[in-house]
C-alpha cells in the first residue's frame, strides 16, 4: 500500500516540478475527495461561458440645466436642498456608470494539461491520464484543492503558440499567394515580350513598305518622261496608221480604176477587131456608121487620151496584165 502510493506521489512531484510550482494542502481537500467519490469519475469538457454584457442596460440621464433656482422665490433653505439634491443625483450617477473591472481566472492544472492532451491529439494518454488522475482523486492520495493553478507563464505561453500557429497558417497561405501571383506576373511578363516583339515586328515591317512604296513611286517617277515619249510616238504611230489606210483606200481604187481600164481595153480590143471587119465590109459596101460603132470609137479615143497622160508617171496602161494587178492588191 505504501508503494501504491510512493508511485502517485513521486509523478505528481514531477508534474510539480515540470509545471514548476508546488502542490499545497487544504483544510477541504478530504470533503473535495469525498464528494467525489460518491459522484463518481468524471471527464472535462471545454466549456464557453459567455457574459452578461453590460452595455445592455439603460441609464437614465439628468441635465444640469433641469437644475436651476426659479425666479422671484430667493429662499435660502430651498436653494440649499436643490443644491444637495443635484449633488445627490450626480454621485449616483457616478457609481452607476464605474464598470467592475474584470479579473482573468486562472486555469487549473489538470485541465491545462487535459488540454494540452486534446489539443496535440493525443485522446490515449489523455483517457489514461483522466483514469488514473481520478481514480488517485478516489483512493484521496491526491485532492483538488491542493493541485493548484496555471502560473500565467504557461497561459501566456501557450497563447502565444495558438497565436503563432496561427500566424504560420497566415504566412503559409500568404506564401501560396505570392507564389501564384510571381507565376502570374511571369506569364504576363512573357506575353508582354512576346507582344512587344511582335509589334517591334510589325513597326519594321511597316518602316519596310513604306520604304518599298517610296522606291516604286521614285522608279514609276522615273519612268514618266518614257511613257510620255512613248504616249508620243503611240500618237504618231496611230496618224501613220492613219494617212497609210487612206493610201492603202487610194491604192485600191486607183488599182480597180485599172481593173476596169483593162477590162475596157480588153472589151475595145475585140471591138476593134470587130470594128476593122466592119470597116473593111463598109468599105466594101459603103453603109454607114452605126451607133455602137461609135460609141466604141469614143470609148477607145479616151483610152488613148488616158494613156498618154499616164505615160508621164511612166504607167504603160496597155502593158498591165492582170496577174500583176492580183498580186499588188494582195
Amino acid at each position: 500500500m505504501a508503494a501504491q502510493r510512493g508511485m502517485p506521489n513521486s509523478s505528481l512531484r514531477v508534474l510539480e516540478e515540470a509545471l514548476g510550482m508546488g502542490l499545497t494542502a487544504t483544510g477541504d481537500a478530504r470533503d473535495t475527495a469525498d464528494a467525489v467519490a460518491a459522484e463518481g469519475a468524471y471527464y472535462l469538457e471545454q466549456v464557453t461561458i459567455t457574459e452578461t454584457s453590460e452595455d445592455d442596460c439603460e441609464y437614465e440621464e439628468i441635465q444640469d440645466d433641469n437644475f436651476s433656482i426659479p425666479e422671484g422665490e430667493e429662499d435660502l433653505a430651498k436653494a440649499i436642498q436643490m443644491a444637495q439634491e443635484q449633488a445627490t443625483d450626480t454621485e449616483i450617477l457616478e457609481r452607476k456608470t464605474v464598470l467592475p473591472s474584470k479579473h482573468a481566472v486562472p486555469e487549473v492544472i489538470e485541465d491545462f494539461l487535459c488540454n494540452f492532451l486534446m489539443k496535440m491529439g493525443m485522446t490515449r494518454t489523455l483517457d489514461c491520464f483522466q483514469s488514473e488522475w481520478y481514480e488517485l482523486i478516489q483512493k484521496g492520495v491526491t485532492e483538488l484543492r491542493t493541485v493548484g493553478n496555471v502560473p500565467d507563464v504557461y497561459t501566456q505561453i501557450m497563447l502565444l503558440e495558438n497565436e503563432n500557429k496561427n500566424l504560420k497558417k497566415d504566412l503559409k497561405h500568404y506564401k501560396q499567394a505570392a507564389d501564384k501571383a510571381r507565376e502570374d506576373l511571369l506569364k504576363i511578363q512573357k506575353e508582354r515580350d512576346f507582344h512587344r516583339m511582335h509589334h517591334k515586328r510589325i513597326i519594321q515591317e511597316k518602316t519596310k513598305l513604306i520604304n518599298d512604296l517610296k522606291g516604286l513611286k521614285l522608279h514609276y517617277a522615273s519612268y514618266e518622261p518614257t511613257i510620255r515619249v512613248l504616249h508620243e510616238k503611240h500618237h504618231t504611230l496611230l496618224k501613220e496608221k492613219m494617212l497609210t489606210s487612206l493610201e492603202r483606200d487610194r491604192a485600191v481604187g486607183q488599182v480597180s480604176g485599172l481593173q476596169e481600164t483593162l477590162k475596157n481595153m480588153e472589151i475595145g480590143h475585140s471591138y476593134y477587131v470587130t470594128e476593122i471587119k466592119v470597116d473593111r465590109s463598109c468599105e466594101k459596101v459603103n453603109t454607114p456608121e452605126r451607133p455602137t460603132q461609135k460609141s466604141l470609137r469614143e470609148a477607145r479615143e479616151q483610152n488613148k487620151c488616158k494613156t498618154k497622160m499616164k505615160g508621164n508617171t511612166k504607167i504603160m496602161v496597155c502593158e498591165v496584165d492582170s496577174h500583176q494587178i492580183e498580186g499588188f492588191l494582195e
